[in-house]
């Protein structure tokens, strides 16, 4: 349903907020709603549906003088026309650079593991060596991991700088264009759905080293150890979850869902906020992991500010 939604909102885009533009809103989304509930109950897939209902009352042309928008139609303002070609590019160019930035999140996840590893293996082993070997090879590991980490970020996140516009402005898609995003996505579905599931069990999972070491073994150097193999735990199925992630969140932003949509876009207010928002938890998550080496643990900010922030944007969506 809030696909249907979405494209509604979509389709009005540029009309006047004039009683008869907001009527003729309602009465076309109770048509859409309609229709996709009688395509369910007759027992077509979700997405079979939506297509359905899209093709018959996706052309607000043919539609106007029923609704009684012709007039405002007519004097439709300007919006963003954004092409097939660029739509492809872009998804095209998302999942090329999905990989190299996943490369650097996971290199930038798994740089305390060495010195981490070096740690623990001189407390099991009794190394005659100084400690400060140990902790200077892991920190110059370390440095060069998030240094490589942030060359990555900067250097394939530039080649998307091109396509900024199709987060920040509100913009149009032809029918043509419309189905071919979605066909992706839905092919796409399965994969992403997934990697999804697998990286939310797999976090969860990734605790238990850490918890039960120190109830199985009491020998000094496992727990220290335990913690370098949550963090490569955690690594790899971030890895794969970015990877993977890559066409649902081109399709995403294309289709102007979610964070994207037409209305938080509108919210300059909300665009802002979320800007200093991901800033601030960035910088919260370095300064804690840094200043504690507590690796581990610190991983859990994402998911927790992910939460918050769905909720902020809901009462700044709710408030517009």
């Amino acid at each position: 349903m809030n696909t249907i939604r979405n494209y509604l909102d979509n389709m009005f885009l540029g009309l006047p907020d004039t009683e008869e533009v907001i009527r003729a809103k309602k009465e076309l989304l109770t048509m859409m709603e309609d229709k996709y509930n009688e395509l369910k109950d007759s027992g077509k897939a979700e997405n079979e549906a939506i297509g359905i209902v899209i093709s018959e009352f996706g052309n607000l042309d043919e539609l106007a003088e029923t609704l009684g928008i012709k007039h405002a139609l007519e004097n439709k303002s300007d919006i963003l026309q954004v092409t097939y070609e660029e739509a492809e590019n872009y998804i095209e160019d998302k999942v090329k650079t999905a990989p190299k930035t996943a490369l650097g999140v996971l290199l930038l996840i798994m740089s305390p593991v060495l010195l981490l590893l070096l740690l623990g293996l001189k407390e099991l082993t009794n190394v005659n060596a100084k400690e400060d070997l140990f902790i200077a090879a892991g920190l110059a590991v370390l440095i060069a991991m998030v240094a490589i980490a942030v060359s990555y970020f900067i250097r394939f996140s530039s080649k998307l700088e091109k396509y900024d516009y199709l987060q920040e402005t509100v913009f149009e898609l032809d029918y043509k264009t419309e189905q071919m995003i979605r066909g992706i996505m839905a092919q796409n579905e399965h994969s992403y759905k997934s990697a999804v599931s697998i990286s939310v069990a797999g976090y969860i999972l990734s605790a238990l080293p850490v918890i039960l070491t120190p109830l199985i073994f009491d020998i000094d150097g496992l727990s220290v150890i335990s913690v370098a193999v949550t963090l490569t735990i955690v690594a790899v199925l971030t890895y794969n979850l970015i990877s993977k992630s890559a066409v649902n969140a081109a399709c995403t932003v294309l289709l102007q869902q979610g964070e994207y949509s037409v209305k938080s876009k509108s919210n300059k207010t909300l665009q802002t906020v979320t800007k200093v928002y991901w800033l601030v938890i960035t910088a919260i998550y370095l300064a804690y992991s840094f200043i504690t080496f507590n690796w581990a643990i610190s991983w859990i900010i994402w998911p927790v500010a992910g939460v918050i922030f769905a909720a902020i944007q809901a009462i700044a969506e709710q408030r517009s």
